[in-house]
């Protein structure tokens, strides 16, 4: 997997076990990564307060501090808006909603692989692998990616199963982002985040990861209730992108009749 969007990143890891701070850091070392190792939560936060870092990856059952204590104290006294991701052996529904509760970001089950490793961290640095193979339209000096690969698998040749996929998309899109400019006119923000989660999962089949990452970045802002100054501008641009989806899918569907 490509992982060069790590390069440079600093990462603290917190951690008690040896053998898994070894694998961590042998997995993370080859991609650029600088990253310093705490033992438990009071010396994650101790280090947290002596520097700057770009994620935590939070073990949750450490010695004298655990990873839901030391995260509570993160997110009330000294950074509200560092990605957080839990690495657990625990995978309850019950306990997955205390990772969300006390301001995590996502979680990592132990074990885990290198794949679910950089897919997470990829998710959380919003840095979509693009292949220059895929569809794009112009846009103001850059280009806009209309990723229709997983589309086109699902269809396996089916023009009409492929039109049907583009329609629901065309017209449940427009219906969300209402939902969403209304939820923002309202500063509805519980209501906010879960029409941006729903927009999100809408690009899942139909790819435009300039549409993913405003959401994904509208849906946490509302979660957890900050940089909501930001969500407006975000809202706006994401409306701007899905009219030049809009546009290239309508030209899509022409070479499909």
């Amino acid at each position: 997997m490509k992982n060069d969007f790590l390069q440079g990143k600093r990462i603290l890891i917190a951690e008690d076990d040896f053998v898994n701070q070894k694998l961590i850091t042998l997995s993370l070392s080859p991609t650029g990564v600088v990253f310093d190792i705490a033992s438990n939560g009071l010396e994650a936060i101790e280090l947290l307060r002596k520097g700057d870092y770009d994620l935590i990856l939070m073990d949750i059952n450490m010695p004298e501090m655990d990873g839901f204590e030391a995260t509570q104290i993160i997110r009330k006294d000294i950074n509200k808006t560092i990605p957080i991701i839990a690495m657990t052996g625990w995978s309850s529904r019950t306990e997955g909603d205390k990772f969300t509760k006390v301001g995590m970001n996502g979680c990592l089950a132990k074990p885990f692989g290198l794949d679910a490793l950089y897919n997470t961290l990829s998710e959380i640095f919003q840095t979509d692998s693009i292949k220059s193979a895929k569809p794009v339209i112009e846009k103001e000096q850059e280009k806009l990616v209309i990723d229709l690969e997983m589309l086109n698998e699902l269809a396996e040749g089916d023009l009409d199963y492929k039109n049907t996929i583009i329609n629901m998309f065309l017209e449940s899109m427009p219906e969300t982002i209402q939902k969403m400019e209304d939820n923002l006119a309202q500063e509805d923000w519980t209501n906010l985040y879960k029409s941006a989660h729903y927009g999100k999962s809408s690009l899942s089949v139909i790819k435009v990861p300039e549409m993913y990452k405003l959401a994904h970045s509208i849906e946490h802002s509302a979660k957890q209730q900050v940089q909501l100054e930001t969500i407006p501008a975000s809202f706006n641009l994401f409306k701007k992108y899905f009219d030049q989806a809009k546009e290239y899918l309508l030209k899509e569907k022409t070479t499909l009749s």
